[in-house]
């Protein structure tokens, strides 16, 4: 038999690193901004890239998606006692475990072929379907104001919801799912054959606002009893000791609400493990719900009021937006991620936006302050950020440890600083960012540098900004991020695009 100095050789080359596509390719386009390839810091190492006149370059990148040959290392397994053992490691940290609660005929085949030797410690919940029931059309009065209760009349469209156990009944819906005691028996003998599970994602179906002219739109209503439930089924499992090993939390939910639902019976040791964070709002119906209804045939459909996205008479709001706005109820999800002292990455996605200087996160004694930063949708001001950025005051005195940044679609309040400066601190004060990703940021209208773009989709400009000191500073940051990847052509293309459009370089 082989040594076991060997046999993890021999197992760590079926990991590689994917770059196909890059440097520049289209494949990378959204390394930036795609969490599971934006959160995983990778050391520098030699790729072979695409080829160059006939022959390969080698580059030495750390941006690079580390994929794993899982049907060879699960063959490898069963080898022997002695493989299994090497493997398991492997599959552990690489394989994830997706469950699909919509169908209670995969979830028994899952439940027979679990042991507690299952090497995987990533369970997924990748989408609950039935949350979402139908979607309401709407009919406004010519003389409607902007209130969905004012309309003329509406129509309610079923929504598809495909299930395998009713696929063979024409017509039939799925049953909800966690509403019998069989399904939630199924679920928690499928985890709990897991070792230990580290990370967990759950994904709530996306209800989106629409509008068709200026007097019809529509919205996709959840099914409030299927939320309630799964809400309150996760809660009771996120507090049991198969989750006691937990640090990467990931949560799709319909609004900020949800956030304080889920975790409101977590321990402050649940709190404290958690090191990766990633809350995800995916109800974005309601006026600026989403930055698509800005995608109007007429600019003057729109304004911009005090930094929020407003439109008349055609964006109505679900019906768990008018119950519990994402905007009012906010203050769940930031007190959830304030209470995470140890947080190392957080990624934060608004949909009607949300106000980081609500933030108060209260981070350990010797935080460096975050690793990793991504908000889209997002309101804040230079000192929240740096709150998040910089190091605990007793350990003032050491270097941020952050590494890459990505900020998409969020505006600077009227006294929050202006952009240039954050450009310019991230520059000079964080030596360890390598990767920074800026898209569509603004300011609020009564902020001196505010400026109006009629035809932001159209514009090549990644700020929202006539100040041209904010446009140096934004190229300069990128440029020297670029410098220390080794030039334009390694660093990944999502990340610079429009920024050579500036003509800032000739300077």
């Amino acid at each position: 038999m082989l040594p076991a100095e060997i046999r993890y050789e021999i197992v760590s080359h079926f990991l590689y690193p994917d770059v196909e596509g890059f440097p520049g390719g289209s494949q990378y386009r959204h390394y930036g901004i795609d969490w599971d390839d934006f959160m995983p810091l990778r050391p520098p190492r030699p790729i072979n890239d695409c080829p160059s006149h006939g022959k390969f370059r080698t580059i030495i990148t750390s941006f690079y998606r580390l994929e794993a040959d899982l049907i060879t290392l699960c063959n490898l397994r069963l080898a022997s006692r002695e493989w299994l053992a090497t493997v398991d490691p492997f599959l552990q940290q690489w394989s994830s475990l997706k469950v699909d609660v919509g169908s209670r005929q995969a979830m028994g085949r899952l439940a027979k072929v679990m042991r507690p030797s299952f090497p995987a410690k990533k369970l997924v919940i990748p989408c609950i379907e039935a949350a979402l029931a139908f979607t309401r059309r709407f009919t406004y009065d010519s003389d409607a104001d902007d209130d969905v209760e004012d309309v003329k009349e509406y129509k309610d469209e079923p929504l598809n919801r495909n299930s395998d156990d009713f696929a063979a009944v024409p017509g039939a819906l799925p049953e909800k799912p966690f509403m019998s005691s069989q399904d939630t028996d199924l679920l928690e003998s499928i985890w709990s054959n897991l070792p230990q599970i580290e990370s967990f994602t759950l994904i709530f179906p996306e209800s989106t606002g629409t509008f068709d002219n200026g007097w019809e739109g529509s919205a996709d209503f959840y099914d409030m009893e299927v939320v309630n439930s799964s809400i309150s089924f996760f809660k009771k499992a996120l507090s049991s000791p198969v989750f006691s090993h937990l640090t990467d939390l990931r949560l799709h939910l319909p609004c900020t609400h949800n956030v304080g639902q889920i975790c409101e019976g977590l321990s402050q040791d649940a709190h404290n493990r958690v090191l990766h964070l990633e809350i995800c709002i995916v109800d974005a119906s309601g006026v600026s719900g989403q930055r698509e209804h800005l995608f109007l045939d007429n600019p003057g459909d729109y304004m911009e009021l005090d930094g929020d996205v407003h439109i008349y008479n055609s964006v109505p709001y679900s019906n768990m937006q008018r119950e519990f706005s994402n905007q009012q109820h906010q203050d769940e999800l930031w007190g959830f991620v304030g209470s995470c002292p140890n947080l190392q990455s957080l990624h934060i996605v608004g949909t009607n936006f949300l106000d980081l200087d609500r933030l108060h996160w209260k981070k350990s004694p010797d935080s460096r302050g975050l690793r990793v930063l991504s908000l889209e949708r997002v309101w804040v001001s230079f000192s929240s950020l740096e709150a998040l950025l910089l190091p605990s005051p007793s350990v003032a005195h050491t270097t941020p440890q952050l590494r890459r940044i990505s900020l998409g679609d969020v505006k600077l309040h009227d006294n929050g600083g202006n952009w240039e400066d954050i450009f310019n601190s991230l520059r000079e004060g964080y030596p360890d960012l390598e990767l920074s990703c800026m898209d569509q940021l603004t300011y609020f209208e009564n902020h001196p540098r505010y400026a109006s773009h009629q035809s932001p989709w159209d514009s090549i400009w990644k700020i929202q900004t006539e100040e041209v000191s904010d446009l140096r500073a934004a190229y300069a940051l990128t440029k020297h991020l670029a410098e220390r990847a080794g030039g334009w052509d390694y660093y990944p293309q999502e990340c610079h695009e429009s920024l050579d459009h500036y003509g800032l370089d000739e300077d």
